[in-house]
């Protein structure tokens, strides 16, 4: 496939870019709205932990599906930079478009990636749905990482969301208060003919750090393993030593 120069005028994303971000936005959504029902499932009978096991199991399936279609997504925004912005004199609106975007893409690459290190250190439940194994060789089975990157992994879904809210808002101004082209140039490719969006590294940056210290205030404050109550038995030879006096 040709790659069009990168100061070519476009009037809408190209086609490629178009796939993704609808792809990418259809299996957000899935994994999102599947963790949030998963969790409320009951798992009191053997068909509820059933269900509850293949629920969990297409979560983190469609979570790497999720991580693949993020990292296309960024690889080919980087070799075809999207379309300018149609109101560039409105400076506090763009910047703030930007960062949302820039928030997004860390997350289509956080939020899988936390999931599946949570996979990762609690083997054994739910399985991905894929040939590529069950755990990443350089994370050992722990309960207490697996806390750790549950919290993470959580943290990692609820600033998805907020941030999806903020481009789904944005997206209904431009509709239905503004009335351009940004909607169609995401959908069908059209609009005004512009130059190619440039090198956002402010908003990049800071959503970079926003994301830093969200994940970081996560891991700061997960729960720690509840104690095993068998601990104490640890070292004795009958019970009855566990009613002598120390």
């Amino acid at each position: 496939m040709r790659i069009p120069p990168r100061a070519e005028q476009r009037h809408g994303y190209e086609l490629p870019a178009r796939l993704l971000h609808w792809l990418a936005a259809l299996a957000i959504f899935a994994a999102l709205g599947l963790g949030l029902w998963m969790t409320r499932l009951p798992a009191e009978t053997e068909a509820e932990v059933a269900t509850v096991f293949r629920a969990y199991s297409v979560h983190k399936t469609i979570g790497m599906a999720v991580l693949a279609l993020g990292m296309a997504r960024i690889l080919w925004a980087i070799l075809r930079p999207d379309p300018g912005p149609l109101h560039p004199e409105r400076a506090v609106e763009t910047f703030l478009a930007r960062l949302i975007h820039r928030l997004l893409w860390i997350g289509l690459l956080a939020l899988p990636a936390t999931g599946l290190l949570y996979h990762s250190a609690a083997p054994g439940f739910a399985p991905i749905l894929w040939p590529f194994g069950q755990a990443l060789p350089f994370v050992p089975a722990d309960e207490a990482l697996a806390l750790a990157f549950r919290n993470l992994h959580e943290a990692a879904g609820w600033l998805v969301m907020a941030a999806l809210a903020f481009h789904i808002a944005g997206t209904l101004k431009h509709v239905l208060i503004d009335r351009d082209a940004t909607l169609a140039r995401i959908t069908a490719g059209t609009g005004p003919s512009v130059p190619p969006a440039r090198r956002a590294i402010l908003t990049a940056a800071l959503a970079l750090a926003l994301w830093i210290a969200s994940l970081t205030a996560a891991w700061f404050t997960a729960p720690l393993p509840e104690p095993d109550p068998f601990d104490v038995l640890d070292g004795l030879e009958t019970f009855d030593d566990l009613d002598r006096p120390e």
